[in-house]
């Protein structure tokens, strides 16, 4: 009698979290008008940055509504996550990352490198898609659909934040503890999310021109994955193939965490060069295809 109490309870939760979301879609379309119709241009942020919040507690609210655990899976995934890379590839597939390591430490150096990249790579999804997928919006309002593909890469961001906290605890624990490096990890995450945030207007942008994008970006993404160095040291990695790894932004950003979290070290300047000058290149350069043809999204989403 007591579960089927708990359970009609959580339903009702669930219906009541919908309504609420329900208000938020309304309160959302009618920030998008007044953040356009409004000629300040202070106002104009304010109202673009309400409209991004707005759509980052739906996005948190949706995903959770109607679970038992609600926001405790926030915590509960991720360290799923790092229970089943460690099983799978430091006690069945045997990988090390360095001599003398323990199973703990290299699960340490997996997850760390695994953390950005499920940042990286799910905004690029989710962003791919966000334009046709809230078409009602970019057709009906003069909407500004930068805030599609910004929001998401704060949620993914967010998520971030969750796992590396997991991460540094279990550092504590396993290694040798933390150091004040860790304090460098904010303005590398600044960098990540402005690099998210390109590729994200970039392929949204490219997507309502060419539908087969969504089809190419999984195995586009595997193949990135798999020539990035998370489930391998770099040492793996062949000589003759080095220039790939060079020219790969996300190797030297696994580099970077990888150096403050883990080896409380600063990273080498050069892996900090190459990803601020790709994450900034890359910025531009959505931004640039975004604004070019922003004007075109309402007749063909």
């Amino acid at each position: 009698m007591t579960l089927f109490k708990t359970v009609a309870a959580t339903q009702w939760q669930g219906a009541a979290r919908d309504a609420r979301l329900a208000t938020v879609n309304e309160a959302t379309y009618q920030t998008a008008a007044a953040a356009v119709r409004d000629p300040d241009n202070a106002h104009q942020w304010r109202s673009y940055m309400a409209l991004v919040r707005s759509f980052f507690l739906k996005d948190v609210r949706i995903r959770y509504a109607g679970s038992l655990m609600g926001f405790f899976w926030t915590v509960v995934h991720p360290l799923l996550e790092l229970v089943t890379y460690t099983f799978v590839f430091t006690v069945i597939i045997g990988v090390s990352f360095d001599e003398g390591y323990s199973t703990g430490t290299n699960a340490l150096f997996l997850f760390c490198g695994m953390i950005p990249w499920l940042s990286v790579s799910e905004s690029m999804n989710r962003c791919t898609s966000a334009f046709r997928d809230n078409a009602p919006l970019i057709k009906k309002l003069r909407f500004p659909p930068s805030v599609l593909c910004t929001y998401i890469v704060l949620v993914e961001g967010f998520n971030q934040v969750v796992r590396f906290a997991l991460l540094a605890a279990a550092a504590l624990l396993i290694s040798h503890g933390l150091s004040w490096h860790l304090a460098l990890i904010l303005p590398v995450m600044m960098l990540q999310l402005l690099y998210a945030q390109g590729l994200g207007m970039l392929l949204a942008t490219t997507q309502v021109f060419f539908r087969d994008i969504k089809h190419l970006l999984a195995p586009a993404l595997m193949i990135w994955m798999f020539i990035t160095p998370i489930f391998y040291p770099e040492s793996l990695f062949p000589p003759k193939f080095s220039p790939v790894l060079m020219l790969n932004p996300l190797s030297h950003l696994v580099s970077i965490y990888r150096e403050l979290i883990l080896n409380h070290q600063l990273p080498p300047w050069g892996s900090v060069v190459i990803f601020a000058t790709s994450a900034a290149l890359t910025f531009v350069l959505g931004a640039f295809t975004f604004h070019r043809h922003s004007h075109e999204f309402p007749d063909l989403v």
